[in-house]
């Protein structure tokens, strides 16, 4: 049987055939000369799936472009957020993370061209995150549609921030401390722009004069920001010690136990579980449940004991086995069908693939459909049902 999909390595090949109206693709689509198809994020129509197969082009490949340009990068962010392609639940909001894109892109500009930086759109940005995690009854903080795109400058900034407010939050931090965090969150690794692209891009890990250089980067944050008036001297603190540890292994100065403050230690954990969980250039991620177990592991040497306890105990929730949907959980589809994932590109995808074994009323089809929602743009799952309700939960 011919299939819908297939994995060439350095590409995927599609089959024109099994094109649905209104799929959508992150990346952009080429024939087999090397032609463009369709550009990224832009839904196929039925006239131009019938075009395709009528000119003979029965196949079409698609490969995740590599930028290095940090300006196209953060464009095709932006692009990524205003096409809302994620489906699945949603926490903050998608207005939200445009705006945080753009601020921390301005700040990025800023200190690029050695400008005073006006930090009110950051705070303002904040308070719309704290509003957005107080307001919302969903337990899954919508990581994901940011986490695809790896580059520290936007996406690491970005997640570690609203992990950690959400984070100090749970364990019942005060509101100015919680947008604190934040803040220091958004801008603890800034001091990254001042390290060679070569380095912070590099496909491997770092040698030890490497990794001396790395080291730098708290510094040079602190730095670009301690005369700033705008910020507090917590959100300082976070840039300039995030990456101390409680046992006095870590840097710059190997600071320990009580010297470091609790709102440090807070984006601290939330910055190694993302860091974890995002895939690097010479790593694959981890899945959350592993990412809780190292910081676990960690307890007493990397981090405090109760913080890390605290962030695994009350974490966990948020991170429901890192991609929202294990292997042969079953889920309720906006179709009313139920559909039992079978296979994940990353362990960060909320489209993953499906063998769907019920229709929309509830019948058991006779043989299961194979659905792979990264090429499907018309389903996407509404949430994770227990297999024995679930004839109840679609009627």
């Amino acid at each position: 049987m011919e299939q819908a999909f297939l994995d060439l390595g350095d590409k995927v090949q599609i089959n024109v055939r099994y094109l649905k109206p209104n799929t959508v693709l992150n990346c952009p689509t080429y024939d087999s000369n090397g032609n463009e198809v369709q550009p990224p994020y832009t839904p196929f129509t039925q006239a131009e799936i019938d075009n395709l197969l009528a000119t003979n082009v029965e196949k079409i490949f698609y490969s995740k472009p590599k930028n290095t340009d940090n300006v196209i990068y953060q464009r095709n962010l932006k692009e990524y957020l205003a096409k809302n392609v994620y489906q699945g639940p949603r926490t903050i909001q998608v207005e939200t993370q445009q705006k945080a894109v753009n601020v921390v892109d301005s700040i990025v500009q800023q200190m690029k061209n050695h400008s005073e930086i006006d930090f009110s759109d950051t705070s303002n940005v904040i308070d719309d995150i704290a509003s957005d995690l107080k307001n919302s009854n969903q337990e899954i903080v919508n990581l994901i549609d940011i986490q695809t795109f790896d580059d520290y400058t936007y996406s690491h900034a970005l997640n570690v921030g609203v992990i950690a407010m959400a984070f100090g939050r749970k364990i019942g931090l005060p509101e100015d401390v919680i947008k604190q965090i934040g803040l220091g969150g958004f801008l603890h690794d800034i001091g990254k722009i001042r390290l060679p692209y070569d380095l912070l891009h590099k496909n491997g890990p770092l040698n030890e004069q490497e990794k001396k250089l790395m080291q730098n980067h708290p510094r040079y944050g602190y730095e670009m920001l301690k005369d700033s008036t705008q910020l507090s001297d917590t959100v300082k603190r976070i840039v300039l010690l995030h990456h101390e540890k409680f046992d006095g292994t870590g840097y710059p100065f190997g600071f320990k136990d009580e010297q470091i403050e609790d709102p440090i230690r807070v984006v601290a954990i939330a910055e190694v579980y993302d860091t974890l969980t995002t895939k690097l250039s010479y790593r694959d991620p981890v899945s959350g449940k592993e990412a809780l177990k190292a910081i676990l592991k960690g307890a007493g040497t990397h981090f405090k004991p109760d913080i890390a306890h605290n962030f695994t105990n009350n974490m966990s929730f948020l991170f429901k086995e890192s991609g929202f949907y294990h292997i042969g959980s079953h889920v309720l589809l906006n179709t009313k069908e139920i559909g039992v994932v079978v296979a994940k590109d990353s362990d960060i995808t909320s489209r993953p693939e499906l063998e769907i074994i019920k229709n929309p009323q509830g019948a058991d089809l006779p043989k299961p459909l194979h659905v792979n929602l990264m090429l499907d743009a018309s389903r996407h799952i509404v949430r994770i049902v227990p297999p024995p309700d679930a004839a109840v939960l679609v009627e």
